[in-house]
């Protein structure tokens, strides 16, 4: 079980794919696949060797859902996103599942 966050926003299909993008780029990505239709992004620090990755990334109509499992801190190894988000001057409302 995860730490389970959500980025309630709007994204032009332009900012997600750079979003998308800076995640590629981050050196703890690990793979993306499909399930139930949506895309599942997952990240894994080098020694991480169990099942679940470090963060799992899913991006959905209202925003992007973000699951920490190593890290109760939300920003945790997402730097790049927070940065891009804050640089852009993108308005989002901050959900913690946990609350």
């Amino acid at each position: 079980m995860g730490f389970e966050y959500k980025l309630r926003t709007k994204l032009t299909e332009k900012q997600i794919n750079k979003i998308q993008f800076l995640l590629v780029d981050n050196i703890t990505f690990d793979k993306k696949y499909k399930f139930d239709n949506k895309e599942f992004w997952e990240f894994r620090n080098a020694e991480n060797k169990g099942k679940l990755p470090n963060i799992n990334i899913v991006f959905e109509n209202d925003g992007i859902y973000i699951c920490q499992y190593g890290s109760s801190y939300m920003w945790t190894d997402l730097d790049k996103l927070k940065d891009y988000i804050e640089s852009n001057k993108i308005e989002y409302e901050l959900i913690n599942y946990q609350e």
